[in-house]
């Protein structure tokens, strides 16, 4: 994988975290106690991409 392609993932992962961070927030807004076990399920989904990401992240400085 080339410099740009990866660059290009990052940022593309970036930009879904930040999404899906965005949407949570209008979930819990909108139903705090219907909807307890959808919004920790989201979050823990939220939360692995993002360690993925840090751990890919991680990687890839230590290689350069």
């Amino acid at each position: 994988m080339t410099r740009s392609e990866r660059a290009l993932l990052f940022c593309l992962a970036e930009e879904i975290i930040l999404h899906l961070r965005n949407r949570l927030a209008e979930i819990e807004n909108l139903h705090p106690r219907e909807s307890a076990l959808g919004i920790a399920t989201f979050q823990e989904r939220l939360r692995h991409i993002e360690e993925l990401l840090d751990g890919v992240k991680k990687e890839h400085e230590r290689s350069n």
